[in-house]
């Protein structure tokens, strides 16, 4: 039987706040692609992809919240 790894709320916290910088990266990046492609079509499926982006900060920050307080009943 493997042996599963328990993960420390801190660890967990850090890597829930690594992906949420790429999440808001990611959807800036591809806004600022939409704003600078002179094809309207691809601007607008830029556009598309900049919304996704958007809605995984939220899950994100949502995730950041709940290590955030595994974090804090960890250290009770």
């Amino acid at each position: 039987m493997s042996e599963v790894k328990k993960v420390q709320a801190a660890e967990m916290l850090k890597e829930f706040q690594t992906i949420l910088a790429l999440e808001e990266e990611a959807a800036t990046v591809y806004l600022q692609l939409a704003e600078d492609c002179d094809d309207a079509e691809a601007s607008e499926i830029l556009r598309r992809i900049a919304s996704e982006e958007v809605a995984h900060v939220a899950i994100a920050k949502e995730l950041v919240k709940l290590a955030q307080q595994c974090k804090s009943m960890e250290n009770q």
